[in-house]
């Protein structure tokens, strides 16, 4: 059956008004709709008029042959599954990428003249040259397999498996059908559906609430509310995720019992939408993988070319084209480093330990370099810059405000009398399994606000055994009609009833006529009043959650012991009441969550909190983390006692610093949003909604930002996917926002991002060391061939000797660099621009024209230094390669000598194995000089253990290679006396000094020519 158009909404959804930023055209219709918020009007009707809209009844429901009907029409109740990365997928990545299919031709190009070595071979029987192709051939294989098999081990242990969505649905819903009430499948509720639900059950749709006891849903992970919301029947805003009447498929409850009628089900509710998205979304090219596959097409364009050229001549030249292969798998096997996707992959291998160190589990190896090269991180609050735990913050009586953590005045009678009401007024209670636990570290049933309060009063007041001192006697529970709450206990010294309202100080305040202070009660006048809520509006401008309190110690005349308190009825009073104070909470923010933003403000990364918070709450802890510090509109319109609205226009344009909420970006198009960007150096976005902080990272990212997105909820997902690197919460994220993500924060800490920072920036810097140095080797490796073909003279270096080199003696120092520490405080430079590539035409002039010269001249001066003591000069080996080659043949050195074909074979593997050892020796000078790019090599010292190491086996390499017999008849070298395995050592210096002295005039800026054309 094909799919039925997604049921609408009854009021029609927002017009496209701007199109995405970052796919434009390329996007499918599906996805443009679900990126747009949906305007529906269902929390403005009545309850008849949802009636005809959705064709139900209120009292009794759909029928069951309407609901099957719908149900058909418009398909199950459920959520789009996130399938994450395949592991065929990540496989097939590692094992054919554009490195490992050139070495897979270049085998399978060795297996083939493998075969045809006896034409190779000019008909002689078969020998060496045949087992080398064979060698060859084996040896890049177990490189591709090898390299790919540890690439995929790596990234698949970090890959998530599960998608978490399926941890939102529930598995029954009640419904109402044909006016009798029965337990469905969740997939089974449909549109128009009456359903019933109650505390601990899930929402099991988009449902519009009729009728509600009492009823609270955590919406966290869909709004990022820390708070429960109270629900109620009646509109309450015109924004419907804010409206009190709405509630959300997947949402937990609470508390209380609802009933309401089914207005979105399956992929068209709000968090099969955020599913839609997130599963839709095309996650962009992280920049390393730009990076390294820009280097990989460039090298193995190059390897191409060239050895296309070197085929094409040595054809045309000899006719042979099993020789023209051979020309042309030397050219590509020298100019492609197969070493060096390992290296790579160990590189940031080690990085990413070294992050998960630091609490940072990076799911992907490139996620590691993408969080240094970060401009601008979209930060959530909660959890992220804060605790994720409301704590008492401020105490306000006696007309003074006190700091929780100011205990200066505890004896006094106002203060005292303040906490023993707040200690008394709970709902809220320890777990019993955790009274052993440290106070800190209790559960506690209740919301967050009693938590907070009840924590701070047992450590401070003992609050359990007051509680136990003072029982409870009769309770009005708070209500969103009166807004307060009424506790009546029996006080054990005064043998005597005490009463005690809390709830908003405004509200609190009109029940009562006298205010508490140390001098005694006085009378509350139109002034003392006015001065009151002053300090009222002081605590909430600082983003503050206030409750206010207030007493009334009852007479035992009128109320003896034993009294019968209705609460029905109220048989005792409520008004003529003595105000204590109020007790302010909030969510702090962490500790040392300020400097953190501060070493990112110094790294030039932009810090910008997105949150579904009120935005005077999010302006208060923007300032409190240091995402904003300069002023803005909202501190003017306080500072004046105006209203936001009443700001003139001109004012507003002043501020450098901004809090931009939900309803205005709802109003902005693409390039109004790029100009405020632009406009203001710092800003909050404040009550947001996903497809808002969706709207926001695409443009960033168009204005060439690379954006990490921080992110606990379900609600964060399309962002966190969106994102160049999405970093979920470890221990407070849900397993939506962890699939989502690249990167997962351990400890949920901000300040973990900062090392991430730090060591990506790290590993950058040391990848651009790793290939400066694998590509060194590149170019004595590649010349020989050159020689070999152009001048006709004996070949200086077999492919064979080429592998051991790329993969073996050069693989371990290559791995060494990743351990460097950075040369300078890589936290005061800037992120590094999009022009600045990992691989430069600067590092590749300075290592193929300069450090791979001295190597090839190093190479070839041992070259012809033994060929002279065995009687060639330099001169007597130029163009005698056919004859050189030929096994018929009789060759004279310069001294008259005849050698036969066997003879003059063993002096070539003498050379060629000197060629070798001096190539591994310079490139040891060539590792020393690539650990530091700017300060002198004796201030960076020798603290790198792992690259010490690295020398050492590279010469114990070397010398296996040279002498082990087995080795030698492997690779086809010849042992050399010991003197010449120390023929490069005077390169090996010049290279030392040279780099040495190119430092000392960069450092000193005594040549700005040379750092432009030497300091990659």
């Amino acid at each position: 059956m094909p799919s039925a158009p997604p049921r609408m909404s009854s009021a029609s959804l927002v017009n496209a008004r701007r199109t995405s930023v970052v796919h434009g055209a390329a996007e499918t219709s599906t996805l443009n709709f679900l990126k747009e918020e949906t305007h529906t009007g269902d929390h403005f009707l009545t309850p008849s008029q949802l009636e005809v809209v959705y064709r139900t009844n209120i009292a009794s429901g759909l029928s069951d042959i309407f609901a099957k009907e719908l149900l058909d029409l418009y398909g199950p109740n459920a959520l789009k599954e996130l399938s994450g990365t395949s592991y065929w997928k990540l496989f097939r990545h590692n094992l054919f990428g554009w490195f490992q299919c050139v070495l897979w031709m270049g085998a399978l190009l060795n297996f083939v003249s493998f075969f045809f070595a006896a034409e190779l071979e000019h008909g002689r029987t078969k020998g060496r040259y045949e087992n080398e192709y064979l060698y060859l051939g084996f040896v890049i294989v177990a490189t591709v397999v090898g390299t790919g098999i540890f690439g995929f081990y790596q990234e698949a242990k970090n890959m998530a498996v599960m998608s978490g969505f399926e941890k939102l649905v529930p598995p029954n819903a009640m419904v109402i059908r044909d006016g009798v009430k029965k337990v469905v499948p969740n997939s089974d509720v449909v549109i128009g559906d009456i359903v019933e639900m109650m505390s601990g059950e899930i929402v099991p749709a988009d449902v519009r609430i009729l009728t509600c006891t009492n009823f609270k849903t955590d919406m966290s992970s869909l709004t990022g509310e820390s708070e429960p919301v109270k629900h109620k029947p009646e509109c309450t805003h015109t924004n419907p995720l804010e409206s009190k009447n709405m509630a959300y498929f997947g949402c937990p409850i609470t508390d209380g019992v609802a009933r309401g009628v089914v207005i979105a089900t399956g992929e068209m509710t709000q968090i099969g939408k955020i599913a839609g998205l997130v599963t839709g979304l095309k996650k962009e090219e992280t920049p390393i993988a730009k990076e390294i596959t820009h280097f990989i097409k460039l090298i193995c364009g190059v390897a191409f070319v060239f050895g296309i050229i070197f085929f094409a001549m040595v054809f045309f030249t000899q006719h042979r084209w099993i020789s023209a292969i051979q020309y042309m798998l030397g050219i590509i096997l020298a100019n492609v480093p197969e070493g060096l996707i390992v290296t790579l992959t160990v590189c940031m291998t080690l990085s990413a330990n070294q992050l998960q160190k630091k609490n940072c589990l990076a799911k992907s190896l490139h996620a590691v370099e993408t969080l240094g090269s970060t401009s601008c991180i979209c930060s959530d609050k909660t959890g992220t810059l804060t605790e994720n735990q409301m704590k008492v913050s401020h105490l306000f009586c006696n007309f003074k405000i006190y700091d929780s953590d100011d205990f200066s005045h505890v004896s006094q009678s106002t203060y005292s009398a303040l906490c023993l009401a707040a200690s008394l007024n709970l709902k809220a209670f320890f777990g019993f399994d955790y009274y052993d636990a440290p106070i800190a570290k209790r559960k506690i049933y209740g919301d967050a606000s009693e938590s907070a309060i009840l924590r701070y009063m047992e450590l401070h007041r003992s609050a359990t055994l007051t509680r136990e001192d003072n029982p409870k006697e009769a309770e009005i529970p708070f209500s969103s009609a009166y807004k307060y709450q009424v506790t009546i206990h029996r006080m054990q010294a005064s043998q005597s009833y005490y009463l005690t309202m809390k709830g908003a100080p405004e509200i609190v305040l009109d029940y009562c006529t006298t205010v508490h202070t140390d001098e005694g009660e006085q009378p509350l006048t139109t002034q003392t009043i006015k001065e009151l809520k002053a300090y009222f509006v002081k605590l909430a401008n600082m983003g503050e959650r206030v409750i206010g309190y207030c007493d009334l110690k009852l007479p035992t005349t009128d109320y003896p012991l034993g009294y019968q308190f209705d609460t029905h009825q109220l048989n005792f009073p409520i008004e003529n009441l003595h105000f204590l104070g109020c007790i302010s909470m909030i969510d702090p923010p962490r500790k040392d969550i300020a400097k953190s933003i501060s070493m990112c403000r110094q790294a030039g990364i932009k810090v910008i909190m997105i949150t579904g918070d009120h935005p005077v709450t999010a302006l208060a802890i923007s300032r409190q983390c240091g995402t904003i510090t300069q002023p803005t509109v909202y501190d003017y319109a306080f500072e004046h006692h105006i209203e936001l609205s009443d700001v003139p226009s001109h004012i507003k344009n002043q501020f450098k610093a901004a809090v931009i909420t939900g309803d205005e970006l709802r109003k902005m198009s693409v390039n109004e949003l790029k100009s405020a960007l632009a406009k203001y150096e710092e800003i909050t976005f404040a009550r947001t909604s996903p497809q808002q902080k969706l709207f926001i990272v695409e443009t960033y990212q168009s204005l060439k930002y690379i954006v990490a997105v921080t992110g606990d909820g379900v609600n964060d997902s399309p962002a966190l996917k969106k994102a160049d690197i999405g970093i979920a919460m470890g221990i407070n994220g849900t397993e939506v926002s962890k699939q989502a993500a690249d990167m997962i924060l351990l400890d949920d800490n901000f300040s973990s991002i900062v090392l991430g920072v730090q060591e990506g920036r790290r590993i950058f810097d040391n990848l651009k060391k790793t290939i400066a140095y694998t590509l060194t080797s590149n170019t004595p490796e590649m010349l020989p061939f050159v020689m070999y073909a152009c001048v006709g003279m004996p070949l200086p270096l077999t492919l064979m000797l080429i592998l051991v080199i790329n993969v073996g003696t050069d693989l371990l120092p290559a791995m060494s660099l990743a351990y460097e520490d950075s040369e300078e405080d890589i936290m005061s430079i800037p992120p590094r621009k999009q022009t600045d590539h990992l691989v430069n035409k600067v590092l590749l002039f300075m290592a193929y024209f300069q450090i791979g010269l001295i190597q090839f001249f190093a190479g070839m001066y041992a070259y012809f230094v033994v060929f002279a003591r065995e009687g060639f000069f330099p001169s007597s080996l130029l163009f005698v390669r056919d004859d050189w080659e030929s096994d018929t043949k009789v060759i004279r050195d310069s001294i008259g000598r005849l050698y036969f074909y066997s003879e003059r074979k063993r002096i070539e593997r003498k050379a060629q194995t000197a060629y070798f050892v001096a190539i591994c020796l310079t490139q040891i000078s060539d590792v020393l000089i690539c650990k530091t790019r700017r300060i002198s090599l004796f201030k960076k010292g020798m603290k790198n253990q792992v690259l010490n190491a690295s020398i050492v086996i590279d010469i114990f390499a070397a010398v296996t290679v040279t002498y082990l017999p087995l080795c030698n008849e492997i690779f086809g070298t010849e042992p050399i006396d010991w003197y010449l395995f120390f023929l490069a050592v005077p390169f090996m210096a010049l290279m030392i000094i040279a780099d040495e002295i190119r430092r000392y005039l960069i450092r000193n800026n005594i040549s700005k020519w040379l750092e432009k054309e030497t300091y990659y």
